[in-house]
Parts: structure tokens; C-alpha cells; sequence
């Protein structure tokens, strides 16, 4: 009650100067700020209850130096309500009415022939289905926790073996509004319909979707314990209890804001470069724990806290480390597990996993101390404004980081745009690239669609032939050839232009990794279809029969890719009524055709050879001896 009353009338004090302010963001920010310094916040007005401990999902349990996040709020309000509303906190939920993305009272789902019921009973969520593969039963049970409220949303029942949890075999894809099969969601061979097996939260999902967690798994069930579920505060602050120990009174909170922080805690944006990012890269990476922590592991978890040195805990996978132990153990248990997370040079091709390409990039090998480059050049957890909007909810990008700022921060030659402009070669005006169009281009995998690879590159269709990766030239320049690229490269930069075969001299590379490539290359194929800065650049009428080629393939986010960038294209949705991109082959087979016949009849665009294209339309003896040589191999890339 003091605390209540002395906060009010410090509020009543306040008022003028907010009134003079203008209620502005940044006004809000500093009045919030000086009640955190006084330690009295209000940001405890908006918080959730905490989640009561319940034995059949993983303990959510401060304690070993973590002291929960909701500790944080009265001294940092504005950065506790930024976090609040961000991804970050919703990446694991307790399942509620609330939490759960999809409006439904009872549905009755198809898991490939099988039924999967969801039932709301009361407050709580029950879900019913056969579980297939290595422990096959039927299951009755409710669901505990969510994983994910930005992309897809997962559904974790607890399997009653301790606090071990299992996935409901569907999860809702946000995007779409659509239930969909887990297997469907990856790069995977249509073979995989199963579900994660049980207890993969528990052993692996926890590193990076709940903050501090310890798997505990024994022969007696799975005791798996977490500071705090979903990527809280503690996650990129380290533990803070000794935080919280000294900053406890008023005088010593003012003396903190003052002297701007103190080593009791770890502030990304004040670490070195190396060791800030590696705080991102702690999640965001391919790695293994080194192997003298693999045997306590399971009691006490991760031993990297944010601060340290990331690869004293962990082997970060690059092409360099393939006789490493740890890689050499990892891949006795899995031998795809370097295929599916890197390209055959070494860059990372799974999306989420940006410090490994950071790192291999000369902006960050090579800057000095004052132009290294970190996660925070680009990124802010807690926006510069205080306002938290879905623009910088989906990218949690700093100001003006979406353009070229981002490299022209640096690169200060380019910052003039006559300068920039002769610099890419590129006419002005709407459709040109930026930055990181040409440098940063979409070749990782994962959440169904392409991303933005973190490896700062320059295009080369000599790394094209050496390792299967497209290069940015062509994922905007979709109707052109390696021939093409190779020339402008050659020209423009004094790239070397390679020996080209007749086939990457005259048929357009996209449409070469559409038809023959595997089916990572495809799923990028399809993706870019659908781009639009390279529908600008490349034209949109003549993509259909392309991605309509894709709707049978055998792999399912490949086909879900195709459909929807046949969405993005004019007159195609009715073609594309009741496609289901999971569905048997001969109920997706017709929409080939139909599209295609759409296509065809609207045609009127002339010759495109280089598309394989003629004045009547396909040019169907090439199209199919390309489509032919598709290279099948089974490919995995799995997040």
C-alpha cells in the first residue's frame, strides 16, 4: 500500500512535465525510467500471473542465480514491456485460452488418413489421436505448453512419464490459418509423417525455447527443470540475482542508472563485438557442446551464461571443424546432420542460425574494434522509440535498419546516394536491390520459407558451380541465365566469369533449379517465385507453369511454397480451390494441369527461349528433359 501511494503521487508530479512533453514515446519512456531508478515501476499493472508449477510439464523454477524476469520489471519498465510484447517471451507458453493462437471449441483433424481431435474442456485443451513410431499409443491426454505464436504454433502434450512432453502431430500455421502435419513444416522426405519422438522438448527444444533449462532425464521419467519458459531476460542478461542483490535499495539504483550499469549483470549492447554476439549465438547457431561438459549436461544444462566466450562451452560448426570430436560424434548419430545444416562450402543453409554466417563474414573477422560488426549494428531487443509495433515485433530490427543503413553505417563511401547508385549498377527508381538483396541473400531454409543468409557475400556464379547456392543475381533476376550474371559480374566488378556449360548458357538458372535442382534448391526456387522485388525485376506472366510443376512434388513445404507464390500471381486462386498441399499425389496431380492450361491460354507474351518459352507458349520437349534429370536425392533439413 506505501509502496502504491508513493508511486501515485509520484505520478501526480510527473503529469506536467508528460503534458509538456506531448505524450510523447520518448517522453513515456524517461517517466517509466525514472520510476524503475526509484524502483517504482508499474509495469507490474500488465503483467500475467505466473504459471502455477504443475507436475506433468517441465518446472518453471527460478532459482541456481535466476530470479525470473518479472524481478527485472520495476527498475527496467520499459524494457520489461518491449520483451513482454515481444516473440521472444510467447516463444513457449503455458497452453490457455489466451495463448492459443487458433478460435476453436472442438476440431477433428487429418494426419494423413488419421484422425487427431482437439477438445477444449473447460480451460483446458485435450487432444486425442494413435501416436505412431518407436512408442506407438493412444493418446488421451491434455495439452501443457505451446512452443512458437509468430509462424506456426506447436502443441506439447504431457506423455505421463514425469514431465516429458510429445507433440500433437498437427500445429497451426498462422500464416495460412491452417492445421498442417508437424513432418510438413521441413525440408524432409515425404516418408516423414511422424512427429518429433517424446521427450524432444525435453532434450532439445529447451536449449533455445525456455531460458536456463536442465533436462534431468532418468530411467524414472523426465524431471526437466527451466528458470523461466520462453526466452525471458535472464536469457541474454545472465542470471540476476546478484543484480537484483546490488541494486536493491533506491540510492544504489540511482548510482547504476548514473555510471550507466555494472559488471553484476551482462548488457549485450555494452559486451565487445565477439561477445555480444555470441549471446545471440548461443541460440542462434549450429553447435555442440564441447565434450567435457556432455556429462553434466543433463543435471545443470548449458554452462554458457551471456558474457562468456560461446566457444569454450560449445564447437560453433564450421567447414573447418569436420574432424572436430564433437562433430565426428554428432554425426554417428546422425550422418545427415551436416548436409542439413550447411551448403558443401560450410555456410549455414537452416534459417535461425545467423552467428554462424555472422561470423564467417569479413565485417566481423576483420573490422576494428570501432567498425566490427555484432547482432546489435542491426538488431535492438528494446526499441530505440519505446514503441512496439508489428514492424519491429517480426524483425526486432534498430531504426532505419530495414534499408541500407545497416551497411552504410559503416560503409560510409555509400552512403551518397550518386555514389551508391554507381556503385550497384542499378538504375534508380522503385525495384532496386539494397544492400542486402545483393550481399545477404535468401539461401537459408526454415519456418516454411526462405531467409535472409547472415554470411556477408558478394555474388559469384563461380560459388554457384562449386557448391549448389544460388546467387543473389539470379534469385531477383529469375528469367536470366549464369551466362548473364557471369558477364555483369565480369564487367561490373571484375568478377572471373566461369566456363559455362550450353545449358547454364541459355536456359534461365531459376528456372534450372525449379526443375532439376534437389529439393532445397527447389524449395528456394519457389520461394523466389513469389518475391517480390524479383517479380519486378524479372516479370510475373510467364512464372505459372513453373510453379505449377512444383504442386505434385514430393516434398510437401516445397509444394506449399509453390502455392503460394502461385497466389501472388493475378488469376490464379480460383485454379488453386481446394488444393491441399499435404494430399495424396493423384488428388495434387490436376492442379498441375489445370494451371497450366489457365497459363496457357492467357499467354501472349511473345518468345522467352531463355524461359523456355515460345510464341505458343511452353516449350515442352526441353521443359521435360530438364524435369526429368531431377536430382531426387533425399535431401533433410530439419530445425
Amino acid at each position: 500500500m506505501v509502496l502504491a501511494a508513493a508511486t501515485l503521487i509520484l505520478l501526480t508530479a510527473l503529469l506536467p512535465l508528460w503534458s509538456l512533453a506531448g505524450r510523447s514515446a520518448k517522453a513515456v519512456a524517461a517517466t517509466l525510467t525514472l520510476l524503475g531508478a526509484l524502483g517504482l515501476g508499474l509495469g507490474v499493472l500488465a503483467e500475467a500471473p505466473a504459471p502455477q508449477p504443475v507436475a506433468q510439464r517441465p518446472l518453471a523454477q527460478a532459482d541456481s542465480g535466476y530470479v525470473g524476469s518479472a524481478s527485472c520489471r520495476s527498475c527496467h519498465p520499459g524494457e520489461h514491456a518491449s520483451w513482454f510484447r515481444s516473440f521472444h517471451r510467447t516463444m513457449t507458453q503455458v497452453a490457455t485460452r489466451d495463448t492459443v493462437v487458433a478460435e476453436f471449441e472442438r476440431l477433428t483433424l487429418d494426419w494423413f488418413g488419421s484422425e487427431v481431435a482437439l477438445e477444449w474442456r473447460g480451460d483446458r485443451l485435450w487432444t486425442r489421436f494413435d501416436r505412431r513410431g518407436a512408442r506407438p499409443a493412444h493418446v488421451e491426454r491434455p495439452i501443457e505448453q505451446l512452443t512458437g505464436s509468430h509462424h506456426l504454433q506447436v502443441l506439447w502434450y504431457s506423455t505421463g512419464d514425469g514431465r516429458e512432453l510429445a507433440p500433437v502431430p498437427m500445429c497451426f500455421q498462422i500464416e495460412t490459418a491452417t492445421w498442417i502435419p508437424i513432418s510438413s513444416v521441413f525440408v524432409l522426405p515425404p516418408e516423414f509423417r511422424d512427429p518429433p519422438e517424446p521427450g524432444t522438448w525435453n532434450r532439445t527444444c529447451t536449449t533455445c525455447h525456455a531460458t536456463a533449462a536442465r533436462p534431468r532425464l532418468g530411467e524414472l521419467g523426465a524431471d526437466t527443470r527451466v528458470a523461466e519458459l520462453g526466452i525471458a531476460c535472464e536469457a541474454c542478461h545472465g542470471p540476476g540475482e546478484r543484480h537484483v542483490a546490488a541494486n536493491r535499495g533506491p540510492i544504489a539504483r540511482y548510482l547504476h542508472r548514473a555510471r550507466g550499469g555494472d559488471d553484476s549483470i551482462a548488457n549485450p549492447a555494452s559486451l565487445p563485438p565477439a561477445r555480444s554476439a555470441e549471446v545471440c549465438g548461443g541460440c542462434h547457431s549450429v553447435r555442440i557442446l564441447r565434450m567435457q561438459h556432455f556429462a553434466s549436461w543433463n543435471e545443470h544444462g548449458s554452462p554458457f551464461v551471456p558474457g562468456d566466450d560461446l566457444q569454450r562451452s560449445h564447437l560453433i560448426v564450421g567447414s573447418d571443424d569436420r574432424d572436430a570430436p564433437e562433430l565426428r560424434h554428432e554425426l554417428r548419430k546422425n550422418p545427415h546432420f551436416f548436409a542439413s545444416n550447411f551448403w558443401p562450402d560450410g555456410q549455414v543453409r537452416l534459417s535461425g542460425r545467423e552467428f554462424n554466417g555472422l561470423r564467417s563474414s569479413p565485417c566481423y573477422q576483420h573490422g576494428d574494434h570501432e567498425r566490427q560488426i555484432d547482432c546489435t549494428s542491426c538488431h535492438r531487443l528494446h526499441p530505440d522509440d519505446g514503441i512496439v509495433d508489428e514492424r519491429w515485433r517480426n524483425g526486432q530490427l534498430r531504426e532505419g535498419m530495414s534499408g541500407d543503413a545497416g551497411c552504410t553505417q559503416c560503409h560510409h563511401e555509400f552512403a551518397e546516394r550518386d555514389a551508391w547508385w554507381a556503385h550497384t549498377h542499378h538504375r534508380a527508381g522503385e525495384g532496386a536491390p539494397s544492400c542486402y538483396d545483393c550481399h545477404m541473400s535468401y539461401t537459408s531454409v526454415g519456418l516454411m520459407k526462405a531467409s535472409r543468409s547472415h554470411a556477408i557475400t558478394s555474388p559469384d556464379v563461380n560459388v554457384e558451380l562449386a557448391t549448389g547456392r544460388p546467387n543473389a543475381c539470379n534469385q531477383c533476376h529469375l528469367d536470366r541465365t549464369l551466362a548473364w550474371t557471369a558477364g555483369h559480374l565480369s564487367a561490373s566488378w571484375g568478377v572471373r566469369a566461369p566456363e559455362l556449360d550450353p545449358e547454364q548458357r541459355t536456359v534461365a538458372a531459376s528456372v534450372r533449379w525449379l526443375l532439376k535442382g534437389d529439393a532445397g534448391l527447389r524449395m528456394l526456387a519457389a520461394w523466389s517465385y513469389g518475391w517480390a522485388p524479383a517479380q519486378r525485376a524479372s516479370g510475373r506472366d510467364w512464372q505459372a507453369p513453373f510453379l505449377a510443376r512444383l504442386l505434385d512434388d514430393p516434398y510437401y513445404v516445397v509444394r506449399f511454397n509453390a502455392a503460394r507464390s502461385l497466389q501472388t500471381l493475378d488469376g490464379y486462386g480460383g485454379s488453386l480451390r481446394g488444393y491441399d498441399f499435404v494430399a495424396d499425389q493423384a488428388d495434387v496431380q490436376p492442379f498441375v494441369d489445370n494451371v497450366t492450361a489457365v497459363w496457357q491460354a492467357r499467354w501472349t507474351g511473345g518468345d522467352r527461349p531463355q524461359v523456355l518459352i515460345g510464341k505458343r507458349g511452353l516449350l515442352r520437349a526441353p521443359f521435360a528433359r530438364l524435369y526429368a534429370r531431377r536430382d531426387d536425392r533425399k535431401v533433410y533439413i530439419a530445425e
